[in-house]
């Protein structure tokens, strides 16, 4: 797979089964495969956990599945970046890329940075992907990962 790769947050929901069930496999096959070598900007793990008290509030996960959930989340060891670099780079992604948050520019630059990179970026966002057509050839759909 390379020396890393950088998985935004919909490919962990994905993992951890709470999202939609399209993709999860490809999700389980690409951390499983990555699992030493996962990379996310450092606020990640907010947006992880986030999402996942959101979904105990809709009433899709008890309060027990969310902390397994957490705690799986957690033991993959993702290495979080936080730079200068990151931050100023993020920011002029969003200004050339015309992204409407920081947020997916941040995951960009991430992958952007990454010693030897730039490194593959999977996303299961498939909006994400549309908005870039295909003007980041690093970026890659969780749709397209191989399973097994």
């Amino acid at each position: 797979m390379g020396s890393c790769v950088c998985l935004d947050t919909s490919v962990f929901l994905k993992w951890l089964s709470v999202e939609s069930e399209a993709w999860v496999p490809q999700a389980v096959s690409l951390i499983e495969r990555s699992r030493d070598a996962i990379i996310a900007p450092a606020f990640a793990w907010a947006e992880v956990g986030s999402a996942l008290r959101r979904k105990v509030r809709m009433g899709a996960l008890t309060e027990e599945e969310m902390g397994r959930a957490w705690l799986a989340f957690l033991g993959l060891g993702v290495r979080f970046v936080n730079t200068e670099a990151l931050v100023q780079r993020a920011w002029q992604l969003a200004a050339e890329l015309d992204l409407p948050t920081l947020y997916d520019a941040s995951f960009l630059a991430t992958a952007e940075l990454a010693e030897g990179g730039p490194c593959p970026f999977w996303t299961a966002d498939e909006e994400l992907v549309r908005h870039l057509a295909g003007r980041k050839p690093y970026v890659r759909r969780l749709a397209e990962h191989p399973v097994g």
